[in-house]
């Protein structure tokens, strides 16, 4: 009976799963279809790897689908054996080459495949790409690769057979590189340093220390002297590379810049940040003319059309730049433009490691800020033009010495000039040699005690050459505590309290302050120490300084030839024995003890031959000096000479962008027999 139901159940059974697995299969069915039946330009609406060219790339589940923008083309597949994004990913400027990079622990690959060819791989190369470039006409490819912690490799490439055609190291802080519409020359941003090269050779012409670090470097098309770069403050700077100077600065909004592209005409600029905002800036009639929003990424710039991808697919933006221009011309310029460089403060840290026999080994810091002059200003005269600083520091000696000063160098758009000068020497360590020409460094006692010093002046320009004014100086010491009595005696070596000021003239015609290479500067300065004040000493100082600087045609570009000659006296009265004129220290004469030659009149001529090591690189460079000085009672009334030689060499380097402030180290030896090494920041005079 059960057998006989079992049996007439069977057909009903079997059609049961006939509909369920034909149900199943409709499902999947359908699924399918709707997969693979989606609206390509969905797939657009997400960021590309690259967009270039006319053509953009995207990476999906492990393959490289490349399409054409504004067209409904079939998508080119390209395989991968990678499932993460590329490294590196770029498309050349007229469509037809694509190049990614796979960078892993293990692997280090660059794939070249050719778009007009279905995507067809043209070589693969054993590194990694860090930046590319093309040539306009796309017959030659610029690789930054192989970047390692020790550096990179710059190559150039034959795009026609992708043959290597010339390579060089570079440094690995390349980030961008772009190349100029006529194809000769090559920029690269390695941080704040840009290097001009030369295409074809791949050598350096030209190295510029900007004032920002620099990245998305973009050639103007009609310009080649000018480019545009992205800053670390997020800001667009527009460079001329001739006069060395930043033409155009345009701050963000908000979001941060990601694409820089020039018009065709050059007059104008695009850039696109990430927060999807797309801006058209009028360069010459500092305006924005064309904003757009929600945009994801940008390609081609040609007059009156911009082609976007937003959330709706790519489209051609039509944008009467023509129109915009007459609209900007007339309106006042936009906030968003800046006044020339980004950079207000220079800041340069200044290392103090030097040593003495009475400091022992000094260690200290100081911080030099740097105020350039407001250039931009009309009201300010060519010849004030000049930059103003602070400078604090402290240092210790391994003797005991803490030395601290502050030094404030500022001048006025209106030709006033102001220095001052504090610092307080806590155990200072000196030594006394006596007095005169003909003291010996071996008959010498050492002395300790307590100063505290503040100097400066205040002068007022007369037209543009002359400057006149009063200087000061405030002085104390406390008792000097000798080690040993001294072999000979001690002019008011008690220590004590002096103050001194009166006039100062000035003539200087110099062309810059930090590195003269023309003109000319005397500077005659009286004070008379006592009477009001409480000093404690009464005289008076007299002190000449004259200097001219003389460009050489010779050697590099700047070379100078400085001379300098000062005299240095005092007459009525009787000064200190630390107050008296010298013939030493770090910048005059260097390599002669500080008061080994002293005495109450110095007279001194010394002269410097400055250059740099090339005209490509101009932050080195080297000095090659020389002079002579003598000490006396009295230059005038038996006078007996006994002149001190000195010659010497030195290292200069760049401290400041477009500053030609140098820290400074030289080694020095004299016709007596002492040698010095001397280091600090400026110029020796």
């Amino acid at each position: 009976m059960l057998n006989v139901k079992i049996n007439e159940l069977m057909p009903i059974l079997y059609a049961a799963f006939r509909y369920t697995l034909s149900l199943l299969l409709l499902v999947c069915l359908s699924f399918s279809i709707t997969v693979h039946a989606q609206d390509p330009t969905n797939r657009h609406a997400t960021a590309p790897l690259a967009a270039n060219g006319g053509r953009m790339v995207q990476f999906v589940d492990g393959q490289l689908m490349v399409s054409t923008i504004l067209a409904d083309d079939a998508a080119t597949v390209i395989a991968t054996s990678h499932r993460a994004s590329p490294y590196f990913c770029t498309i050349s400027d007229d469509g037809h080459w694509l190049l990614y990079s796979i960078k892993t622990k293990t692997e280090k690959t660059t794939y070249v495949h050719d778009l007009t060819r279905n995507g067809e791989m043209k070589q693969q190369y054993p590194f990694a790409i860090e930046s590319a470039a093309f040539t306009r006409d796309g017959n030659r490819a610029f690789f930054v690769h192989s970047k390692t912690f020790w550096g990179a490799k710059l190559a150039a490439y034959d795009t026609q057979h992708w043959q290597l055609l010339t390579m060089r190291s570079i440094t690995d802080l390349t980030t961008s590189i772009a190349v100029n519409a006529e194809g000769s020359q090559l920029l690269a941003a390695a941080r704040s340093v840009v290097r001009q090269i030369d295409t074809e050779t791949l050598k350096t012409q030209k190295v510029h220390w900007e004032t920002s670090r620099l990245t998305g470097l973009v050639y103007n098309p009609t310009d080649t002297s000018q480019y545009a770069s992205i800053n670390h403050r997020n800001r667009i700077e527009v460079r001329d590379v001739r006069q060395d100077r930043v033409v155009q600065t345009i701050r963000a909004e908000n979001g941060q810049f990601t694409q820089l592209a020039f018009a065709p005409d050059g007059r104008y600029l695009m850039s696109l940040n990430d927060a999807g905002q797309l801006a058209v800036w009028g360069l010459q009639e500092r305006s924005r003319v064309t904003a757009l929003n929600n945009t994801i990424a940008a390609d081609g710039f040609e007059e009156g059309k911009l082609t976007v991808l937003n959330q709706a697919g790519w489209q051609s933006v039509r944008t009467d730049l023509a129109e915009a221009r007459i609209s900007a011309t007339s309106a006042l310029p936009d906030s968003a433009f800046l006044n020339g460089p980004t950079s207000k403060v220079g800041i340069v840290p200044i290392p103090i490691i030097s040593y003495s026999p009475e400091t022992s080994f000094l260690l200290g810091l100081g911080m030099c800020f740097i105020l350039p002059p407001k250039v931009n200003e009309s009201s300010v005269p060519p010849r004030f033009f000049r930059p103003s600083s602070i400078t604090p520091s402290v240092a210790y000696g391994f003797n005991g010495q803490l030395q601290t000063s502050l030094t404030i160098d500022y001048f006025s758009k209106r030709g006033w000039h102001y220095v001052n000068h504090a610092s307080f020497l806590h155990n200072n360590r000196s030594y006394f040699f006596g007095l005169g020409n003909d003291t010996q460094k071996e008959h010498s006692t050492v002395y300790h005690n307590n100063v505290f010093s503040w100097e400066g002046e205040v002068t007022k320009a007369i037209g543009e050459r002359f400057f006149a004014g009063i200087t000061y100086q405030v002085r104390n010491d406390s008792r000097l505590d000798f080690d040993e009595p001294a072999s000979t005696a001690v002019p008011n070596g008690d220590g004590g309290f002096l103050a001194g000021a009166g006039p100062v003239l000035r003539f200087d015609t110099r062309n810059d302050l930090f590195f003269p290479t023309g003109g000319y500067y005397a500077d005659l300065s009286f004070r008379r120490y006592g009477g009001l004040g409480g000093s404690d000493f009464v005289y008076s100082d007299v002190k000449l300084d004259y200097r001219g600087f003389h460009a050489l045609p010779i050697l590099t570009k700047g070379t100078t030839l400085a001379v300098q000659a000062l005299y240095h006296g005092v007459f009525n009265g009787d000064a200190p024995f630390y107050q008296l004129p010298y013939i030493s220290a770090d910048r005059l004469l260097r390599g002669i003890w500080r008061n080994l030659y002293i005495d109450r009149q110095a007279i001194a001529l010394q002269g410097e031959l400055r250059s740099n090591f090339s005209n490509v690189d101009p932050r080195y460079g080297y000095v090659v000096f020389a002079g002579a000085g003598d000490v006396a009672p009295n230059f005038f009334e038996d006078y007996k000479p006994g002149i001190t030689g000195v010659f010497g060499v030195g290292f200069r380097q760049q401290v400041v962008p477009k500053l030609k402030l140098q820290s400074r180290i030289d080694l020095s030896v004299t016709t007596k027999g002492n040698v010095g090494v001397f280091g600090g920041i400026g110029l020796t005079f």
